[in-house]
């Protein structure tokens, strides 16, 4: 560790307030600013036991909503939710489809 740095950490041990202020700051919350945490197709897969396919399938099919960055996709964790618990947005220019209460993302988050 640098001298620098061992000198601000003796400065904010001394000073509580400045401690405070340094973790609403750096707070998971941002600080009072909400954060939601996004998913790509990769990672959701892995956290659900899906198939990067089976996700990517949700995707095309309306199921689960997404936006596309680049060459990903990238799908909130609102969106998962509302896959999960089958409140899913009606597809593109269609019918709706049935819902499945059987379906493959409710059984790999009941996991």
């Amino acid at each position: 560790m640098s001298d620098l740095a061992r000198a601000l950490l003796d400065e904010l041990a001394r000073d509580p307030e400045a401690v405070e202020r340094l973790r609403a700051l750096v707070a998971p919350d941002g600080g009072g600013k909400a954060f939601a945490p996004a998913y790509t197709v990769a990672a959701l897969a892995a956290e659900t036991g899906l198939s990067p396919k089976a996700v990517r399938g949700a995707i095309a099919r309306g199921e689960l909503e997404a936006v596309k960055r680049g060459t990903r996709w990238i799908v909130s964790a609102d969106a998962v939710a509302a896959w999960a618990t089958e409140d899913v947005p009606r597809p593109r220019g269609g019918l709706p489809r049935p819902r499945r209460r059987d379906g493959v993302m409710a059984r790999a988050l009941n996991r």
